[in-house]
């Protein structure tokens, strides 16, 4: 899986827990992206009208690499249990995720309003992340 995916995923996932219902808004993620530089940092942006951002997070690889650490600082009354567990998976595994060695210095992943058969997918494979994580086999439920 490529890395813009998962990231793309992880805020799917967590969609729920920062946009309201029924709100029209995007997300980006940004990221320095140096080929065969692991991504020690990256930030979340909610994009609301007239491309008006507002910081939702910046999270980055903790080191010492502990389980009990997260490496993501909320901003602006935004909180993600979900987003915050799914981006600490990705920056502590980066070796499972691809980057297109083509791609700019200057990651960016836009999320657009997700579809309900989108935040099914990113719920299940989120779950299925947290699964794995703890060594439990099986799908997920």
């Amino acid at each position: 899986m490529e890395l813009d995916r998962a990231l793309e995923l992880a805020v799917i996932s967590s969609w729920n827990e920062l946009a309201l219902p029924g709100e029209s808004c995007s997300v980006h993620v940004e990221y320095e992206n140096v080929s065969a530089v692991p991504v020690n940092s990256l930030e979340v942006w909610m994009i609301r009208k007239r491309g008006y951002g507002t910081l939702v997070c910046r999270c980055s690889d903790p080191s010492p690499r502990t389980a009990d650490i997260s490496g993501c600082v909320f901003e602006n009354a935004y909180r993600s249990k979900t987003l915050a567990e799914d981006f600490d998976f990705i920056l502590r595994n980066q070796g499972q995720f691809s980057r297109p060695a083509d791609h700019s210095v200057h990651g960016f992943v836009p999320i657009d309003q997700p579809s309900d058969e989108d935040r099914q997918s990113a719920t299940a494979w989120s779950r299925s992340r947290h699964a794995d994580s703890r060594g439990d086999s099986g799908a997920p439920q």
